[in-house]
């Protein structure tokens, strides 16, 4: 099974949440890979062209070093992280 880890700042980049998740997908015994997958905003155009708020507006995409710390947590319970 491959995992997607989305890395939002300020939602999902909590240490204890990562290690939460990283746990859990480490108990599962069958995660051959989780995706880590920084937060841009590729999308808002998307969004305002459909006319909807995009709330994610004001939030930064995770600097390499929050990303690398991120993977370092998937990878120190034995998982393949990219």
């Amino acid at each position: 099974m491959h995992l997607r880890f989305v890395l939002v700042p300020g939602l999902t980049d909590a240490p204890e949440n990562v290690e939460g998740v990283a746990a859990f997908a480490g108990s599962l015994g069958n995660v051959s890979r989780v995706d880590v997958l920084p937060f841009h905003k590729l999308g808002e155009g998307k969004w305002q062209a459909l006319g909807m708020d995009f709330t994610l507006h004001d939030t930064p995409s995770p600097t390499a070093g929050q990303t690398a710390a991120a993977r370092a947590a998937f990878e120190a319970r034995g998982l393949t992280a990219v």
